[in-house]
């Protein structure tokens, strides 16, 4: 059972880089996320020309978002990495969409599990914004949040709270209730989790959903997102049966949005199998875990996920309470 982060960015949640800020549609032309060019031509072009970088660097902020790009994340990479060098060497760091490319970029890093990397992107963002580090920029706060959640991935949590508290702060003066808010509240609460703080950590991710139900709607994969950890910590505090409604309705978004398939489809399955066989309901924890193991089994690629499968036909963990998904959450970060 994992608190669900970084891991969204597979599927491309609406929020995944909400707070790096590019223009309206009205400032970019051309609007479409596709890129027409030859790349390396508009590679070239972009190399000699500030008009081609910036519109090149929207253009693959926005290219980044999309479901066809994420679902192949390592080329996706490679791609950013390539522009943000070269749009950076034509527009310089301290550029609005360079600084948004490099957060977009540390994002899919992160979701990669590319920690170290992830990391230094965040901090070329910051070092190129130094002089205005305590200015009201999104970016920064982008990067604030990113580099936080990168820390709390190296288990360097006084550091982590630090940067993600500025960037909680800077967000809900700019954007209040804002998507990028709430992906900032989710990652102080899996900080929190993380250390064993479930009421601190439920705070932030009931904010997130509270957030996320008002901006993108009920029915939203983030809002989803929101629904299981809210329900995992639950579950860890021992509220089971509000636990269960919670996850129960992120199950049935994430079948909805994402279809029955879906990785994140499994992530609900196995963390409400584990409830309902706290609560008694033995004959629907088995369904639930039968399901959850064979979409694992069906991640044949990943050694992470064959793991879990296999952990979870072989045995049910024997601790009860919060240790029980301390213990779950550390094993699958």
């Amino acid at each position: 059972m994992t608190i669900d982060t970084i891991t969204e960015m597979l599927h491309s949640t609406p929020d995944d880089h909400a707070g790096a800020v590019a223009p309206s549609d009205d400032e970019v032309q051309p609007q479409n996320t596709v890129i027409c060019a030859p790349l390396e031509t508009l590679l070239a072009q972009a190399a000699e020309s500030p008009t081609v970088a910036e519109d090149l660097a929207y253009r693959c902020l926005r290219l980044a978002d999309t479901p066809q790009a994420q679902a192949a994340p390592d080329t996706t990479i490679a791609l950013l990495m390539r522009v943000a060098d070269i749009c950076a060497g034509t527009l310089s760091e301290a550029h609005p969409g360079v600084g948004a490319l490099r957060c977009s970029l540390g994002d899919l890093l992160l979701a990669t599990r590319q920690i170290e990397a992830a990391r230094q992107q965040y901090e070329m963002v910051l070092a190129a914004h130094r002089s205005n580090v305590f200015g009201d920029s999104a970016i920064i706060a982008c990067a604030l949040s990113g580099l936080g959640d990168a820390l709390r991935a190296e288990r360097k949590y006084i550091a982590a709270l630090m940067c993600l508290q500025r960037a909680l702060r800077r967000q809900s003066e700019l954007h209040g209730a804002h998507p990028a808010t709430a992906q900032t509240h989710t990652r102080l609460g899996a900080l929190w989790f993380e250390q064993g703080r479930y009421t601190q950590a439920r705070f932030h991710f009931q904010e997130a959903l509270a957030i996320r139900e008002a901006t993108l709607g009920t029915r939203d994969p983030a809002t989803a997102q929101s629904l299981h950890n809210l329900g995992v910590t639950l579950a860890a505090l021992g509220d089971l049966r509000s636990a269960r409604v919670c996850l129960a309705q992120a199950l049935a978004i994430r079948e909805d949005r994402l279809g029955r398939a879906h990785l994140a489809t499994a992530h609900s399955l196995e963390a409400l199998s584990r409830v309902l066989a706290d609560l008694g309901d033995d004959e629907s924890a088995q369904y639930c875990r039968e399901r959850a193991a064979a979409l694992y089994r069906a991640q044949g690629g990943d050694q992470r996920t064959r793991g879990a499968a296999e952990a979870m036909v072989e045995r049910q963990p024997q601790q009860r309470g919060g240790a029980r998904w301390m213990n779950r959450f550390r094993r699958n970060v």
